[in-house]
């Protein structure tokens, strides 16, 4: 065969291993782009990561914990007693801080959480018909759900419609109907509704994540870690088995690696005992002990960045995150801070609005018209201080009523209402500068504010 009639081998074929943007080595950096992103969310596969990831349920739990953990109020200025026996002790009974609690968790895990009323009205009602609270005689409970028991979110999208955007109903899917059980405790299972249930947007309470007006559904707070949630469990992964394989020791021994099976297994056996701790080793002048130690320089940085990419996509916190806060003002740091803000938007946008109509309903079950009250919902402190920083601050205000008093610029009625608008708050908001006081000169300022209060009821200048 000659040389030119030879057969051209074939050119190698390369395979290239990308990462898991599956970047093109070969596309030039002008031409790289954001890639689109399936919006679907598989609702089964976000709950299973919530319940077996700790960080994917930190994430999601932690927002929705701090925002009802301390619970809210609802404030009566006229009738204390009318507050305490009825609408507190009705909001208990109802469980509507849970409601709120798993109505978030929905909200983050999912995108999209709901709250539904149940109802006595006294008429024949239909849940797709929209509710009138003054024919509320009665309510029963307060139930979260989450995406995955709606079949349709039925919405205005007319641009010219003044509802556009707006909820107009939700159709939920069909669910088990639970069963009934015999004294014999033989179960029989109750018949599920087959017709689509049909619920009125005035009987239901939706919030959203990362919802636009063209979206049907919110978005997933997993869903949008996902990156940095993988990069946690691979760091986790990456850890275990460096601590694993973190140190061991190599024996170099050509008369141990040729004596029989029998004798090698004796003697690999007697050595491992002995170099397992630090103990002193002996053998030949061929022989020796090699300990050979993962490199671990510098992944420290590596975490720091994983961690900081997760706060940042979550918004929450590191500190908060791994539990490092203390969840006292003093010596809080900025982001942490920053975070309770967010927790308080989330309080008065979100679950505000909520419980002020759900309130509304319940007094009008109750007999009561709301607009006839002096009513309003107070969160509780989300954070609480140490007695020094609280001993401080009371005796600051209490300076500055009197100084206000005493120079003239408030009434002693005005500075009541002013004390009796922060409800009862053992944290107020307020703090003016002042020296502190001992505990005769505190009683002191009270005994002159309780007589110049007396003084200003009878008009009495004297």
């Amino acid at each position: 065969m000659g040389l030119f009639s030879r057969r051209k081998s074939e050119p190698k074929k390369r395979t290239i291993v990308g990462d898991g943007i599956d970047l093109d080595p070969f596309t030039s950096y002008d031409n790289l782009g954001w890639r689109v992103v399936n919006d679907e969310q598989d609702y089964d596969a976000l709950h299973n990561e919530t319940k077996h990831n700790a960080i994917a349920r930190r994430i999601v739990h932690k927002p929705a914990e701090d925002a009802t953990r301390n619970g809210f109020r609802v404030i009566v200025e006229d009738d204390p007693e009318r507050q305490k026996m009825y609408y507190q002790r009705l909001h208990y009974d109802l469980k509507t801080t849970q409601a709120l609690s798993q109505q978030l968790v929905y909200q983050r895990e999912g995108g999209d959480g709901y709250i539904t009323i149940g109802v006595n009205e006294n008429d024949d009602a239909d849940s797709s018909k929209p509710l009138d609270p003054t024919t509320v005689e009665k309510v029963h409970f307060i139930h979260a759900f989450g995406q995955n028991h709606v079949d349709k979110v039925l919405s205005n999208d007319d641009p010219l419609s003044l509802n556009y955007g707006k909820e107009q109903a939700i159709v939920l899917r069909t669910q088990n109907a639970g069963y009934k059980v015999d004294p014999n405790g033989t179960q029989t299972p109750n018949t599920p509704r087959n017709t689509p249930r049909v619920i009125d947007q005035s009987r239901y309470w939706h919030i959203a994540l990362d919802k636009s007006i063209d979206d049907e559904t919110g978005t997933s707070i997993l869903t949008r870690c996902q990156d940095q949630l993988k990069a946690m469990d691979i760091a986790l992964e990456s850890t275990g088995k460096m601590l694993r394989e973190f140190t061991f020791k190599f024996y170099k021994s050509d008369q141990l690696m040729e004596e029989g099976d029998a004798d090698f297994k004796r003697d690999k056996r007697e050595i491992s005992q002995v170099l397992n701790t630090e103990a002193m080793a002996f053998g030949h002048s061929q022989d020796s002990i090699e300990k050979v130690a993962t490199p671990t320089g510098g992944i420290d940085l590596l975490y720091n960045f994983v961690w900081q990419q997760l706060s940042a996509a979550c918004g929450i916190p590191k500190s908060v995150l791994t539990g490092e806060q203390a969840g006292t003002l003093a010596g809080a740091s900025q982001d942490v801070i920053n975070y309770y803000d967010s927790i308080k938007a989330i309080q008065t946008n979100l679950l505000k609005p909520e419980i002020e109509q759900i309130t509304r309903i319940l007094m009008y079950a109750n007999g009561d018209d709301p607009d006839q009250l002096d009513w309003k919902i107070v969160f509780n402190d989300l954070q609480t201080m140490d007695d020094k920083t609280n001993s401080e601050i009371f005796m600051n205000q209490a300076n500055a009523y009197s100084s206000l008093i005493s120079n003239g610029v408030l009434a002693p009625d005005e500075v009541h209402d002013m004390l009796a608008g922060q409800d009862t708050n053992p944290n107020p908001a307020m703090q003016t500068a002042g020296d502190s006081v001992d505990a005769e000169t505190v009683k002191n300022i009270v005994d002159n504010y309780q007589k110049d209060k007396k003084r200003a009821e009878k008009h009495d200048d004297s």
